[in-house]
C-alpha cells in the first residue's frame, strides 16, 4: 500500500525531488545497519522533509528484510497524534481494522456499536466482545498502534500491573519514535540506551526521528554509565548531514537579539510587518498580554490567539483558519506559545521567537518559509522579551533547566545565522548536553538517578517516574466545555458514574466492566472539548456551572470560556 502511495506521487519541484532522495538514501542505509545486526538507527532530518513518510517508509524495509512485527509510532504531544493517525490512513486507506490510535482522546467506534446492541439486546457474547476491545487497547494489540511517549516510556519503567500489560506487545516490534529529542535533556540519551538494550533481548528494532541534531554517545568519563550499558552502540545514523546544506532547505536567515524588548515595543514592531507573522511566546501569560495589546492597537478578525486554554477543537479551527489566510495570501498574525513549534504542518514568512533553548527556537524557525516558496527566504526574529523587569524565559526555564539556557547563549556565537548555519549551532548545544549535563536523572529537584536506583532494584520508586513535573509546573485542572445549550455529554458521565456506583453495590462483574467502558468511551468522546489548565495554589480557578465533577472534571460555565480567548482567568505566569 505504500508503494502504491508513493507512486502517486509524481510533484517535480526541488524541495520534493530531495525528499524522494533523502527517502531513498535513509532506505538504503538502514539496509546495511540491518546486514550489520544493527537494533536502532537514527533519523536526523530537516523540519519539512517529509519524515513520517520516510518512518513508515523505513517500518516497511524492515518488515519486508527481518518479518512481519508490530509497529508502534510514538509522538511527544497529544495533539500531532491525530493529524500523524490522518496521514497514515491516508496511505493506507483499506487496513483501517489494523491502525488503532491510543491515547486520552481516541474513540473506538466498535465499543459504540457493541453498546448499542448491549443496550437492546444483553448477550454474553456482546460482553464478551466489549471486553476484548479493552484488553486490545490496554495489552497495545494491533499490528500498527499510534500513541504518545509517555505511553511507551513510563510502560518501560513502570511496576503496575495495569501499565505493564502492554510490555509483552513491545516485543518483535519497530518502534518509530518521531521528536525524540522533546523527552527532557537529561534522559534522552539514557531512554536511547534503555531502548537499545531493550531491543536486543526482545527482537525489536527502533528508528530515531529528529530535525535536529542530538547527541546519542554516552558519557565517556562515567565508569558506572559505561559498565551499566556495556554493551551500548549508538543509533546507526541513516542519513548524511549533507542534506541540511542542501539550498531548498535553507529557507530562512535567523537573527538574534542580545537586547531585552518589553511588550510595547514587541507589538510594534510586529505591526509593521507587511507580511503574516507567528509569534511564539513561553507563557501563556505573555501570550495573553501581547494578544490584547495588538488587537487594541490594530482591531481586526486576522489576529488569533493560540495556546493551551483552548480546546483540542479550537484550537485545531483557528489553525485552519490561519491557514486558510495563508493559502489565500491574506495577512495574519498569529500569537502561540510554543505548543505550535513541533508537528504542526504550518508555513508563515515571519517569526518572532521569544528566547529558549536550541531545539526550542530550531524547530519554531521550521514553521518559517517551511515548503520553500518565499523569494529571498523566510525571516525568524529571537528576542528577549522582559515583562516587570524579569526577562519572561527565566520564568520557565529555572532552576536545573537554567542550564540550558547558559548552553543556547554559549552556542549563538553570532547575532545572524542562515537555517544550514544552525547545524553547527545545534552540535555544539547537545555535545554540552551530553558532557555537562548529569546522564539519567529525574525528580523534581534532580536528585534521583535511573542507573543507581535500578542498580539496587528501586521499582516502586521508580514505577512513579512521570514525563511531566506537576510541582515544578503546577497541578492539572480539567474543565469541559460544552458545544452548545444542547450539549448534555457531561450530565450523561455524571449518570453512567452513579449507574457504576449502584452496579459496584450489586457486585456484578459483567455490568461493572461495561459501565466502566461507558464511562472511558464518553470521556474519550468528550475530550475534543476538555480544556486541562495548570494552576498554582494562589491562581483563581475559573468559574463552574456546579460542584459536581467526575474526578476532578468539571463542567465550565459559559461566562469563562470563549473562542476567542479560551479560558478566562487571571492566568498570572502560568506556566504551560
Amino acid at each position: 500500500m505504500l508503494n502504491q502511495y508513493l507512486q502517486k506521487l509524481h510533484s517535480v519541484s526541488p524541495i520534493n525531488v530531495e525528499r524522494t532522495n533523502i527517502r531513498i538514501e535513509s532506505i538504503s542505509n538502514l539496509r546495511k545497519g540491518l546486514y550489520a545486526s544493527n537494533r536502532i538507527f537514527e533519523l536526523t532530518s530537516p523540519t519539512g522533509s517529509g519524515k513520517t513518510l520516510m518512518l513508515l517508509s523505513l517500518a516497511s524495509e524492515i518488515i519486508e528484510q527481518k518479518g512481519a512485527k508490530r509497529v508502534i509510532y510514538g509522538l511527544p504531544y497529544l495533539s500531532i497524534t491525530e493529524q500523524v493517525e490522518e496521514e497514515v490512513l491516508r496511505i493506507m486507506k483499506s487496513s483501517e481494522q489494523f491502525v488503532e490510535r491510543i491515547d486520552s482522546k481516541s474513540v473506538n467506534p466498535l465499543f459504540d456499536r457493541y453498546q448499542q446492541e448491549l443496550d437492546e439486546s444483553p448477550s454474553k457474547s456482546l460482553y464478551d466482545k466489549i471486553e476484548a476491545i479493552e484488553f486490545q487497547e490496554d495489552t497495545f494489540s494491533y499490528p500498527f498502534v499510534i500513541t504518545t511517549f509517555v505511553r511507551i516510556f513510563e510502560t518501560l519503567l513502570s511496576n503496575r500491573n495495569h501499565t505493564l500489560l502492554k510490555l509483552p506487545n513491545f516485543s518483535n516490534c519497530i518502534f518509530l519514535l518521531d521528536e525524540i529529542q522533546a523527552l527532557p535533556p537529561r534522559l534522552y540519551c539514557f531512554f536511547v540506551a534503555y531502548l537499545e538494550k531493550f531491543c536486543k533481548l526482545n527482537d525489536s528494532y527502533a528508528v530515531i526521528s529528529t530535525a535536529t541534531q542530538p547527541n546519542f554517545t554516552l558519557p565517556n568519563d562515567n565508569k558506572d554509565i559505561a559498565n551499566f550499558f556495556h554493551d551500548y552502540t549508538a543509533p546507526y545514523k541513516i542519513l548524511s548531514s549533507v542534506h541540511f546544506n542542501n539550498n531548498v532547505f535553507n529557507r530562512y536567515t535567523l537573527k538574534i537579539s542580545n537586547d531585552t524588548i518589553d511588550t510595547d515595543e514587541l507589538c510594534s514592531e510586529i505591526l509593521k510587518e507587511d507580511q503574516s507573522t507567528l509569534v511564539i511566546l513561553n507563557t501563556i501569560d505573555d501570550t495573553v498580554k501581547v494578544y490584547e495589546k495588538i488587537r487594541r492597537l490594530s482591531p481586526s478578525d486576522s489576529i488569533l490567539l493560540l495556546n493551551t486554554l483552548f480546546t483540542p477543537r479550537d484550537r485545531k479551527l483557528k489553525l485552519y483558519l490561519v491557514k486558510r489566510r495563508l493559502r489565500e495570501n491574506k495577512k495574519v498574525i498569529l500569537i502561540s506559545t510554543q505548543l505550535i513549534e513541533a508537528g504542526v504542518d504550518i508555513d508563515f514568512p515571519i517569526i518572532y521567537r521569544d528566547f529558549a533553548p536550541v531545539p526550542n527556537i530550531v524547530q519554531s524557525a521550521g514553521r518559517c518559509n517551511r515548503n520553500g516558496k518565499i523569494a529571498g527566504g523566510g525571516k525568524v526574529r529571537v528576542i528577549r522579551l522582559k515583562i516587570d523587569g524579569t526577562e519572561r524565559h527565566k520564568l520557565i526555564y529555572r532552576g536545573s533547566d537554567a542550564e540550558l539556557i547558559r548552553f543556547t547563549h554559549e552556542s549563538f556565537q553570532e547575532t545572524e545565522y542562515t537555517e544550514k548555519d544552525l547545524i553547527q549551532v545545534q552540535r555544539t548545544y547537545f555535545n554540552k548536553i551530553q558532557s555537562m549535563l548529569c546522564f539519567g536523572v529525574y525528580g523534581k529537584k534532580m536528585e534521583n538517578n535511573f542507573i543507581e536506583d535500578i542498580r539496587r532494584c528501586l521499582y516502586e520508586k521508580i514505577g512513579n517516574f512521570t514525563l511531566i513535573d506537576n510541582d515544578f509546573y503546577g497541578d492539572v485542572f480539567r474543565y469541559y466545555v460544552p458545544r452548545n445549550d444542547m450539549d448534555q455529554r457531561f450530565d450523561q458521565l455524571l449518570q453512567y458514574q452513579q449507574e457504576l456506583k449502584e452496579s459496584l453495590g450489586k457486585n456484578n462483574r459483567e455490568n461493572i466492566k461495561v459501565k466502566k467502558m461507558k464511562i472511558k468511551n464518553i470521556l474519550k468522546k468528550m475530550s475534543n472539548q476538555i480544556v486541562q489548565v495548570r494552576l498554582k495554589p494562589d491562581h483563581i480557578k475559573p468559574i463552574t456551572l456546579s460542584d459536581q465533577n467526575y474526578f476532578g472534571l468539571y463542567e465550565i460555565s459559559p461566562e469563562s470560556y470563549n473562542f476567542e480567548k479560551g479560558v478566562l482567568l487571571d492566568t498570572g505566569g502560568v506556566y504551560l
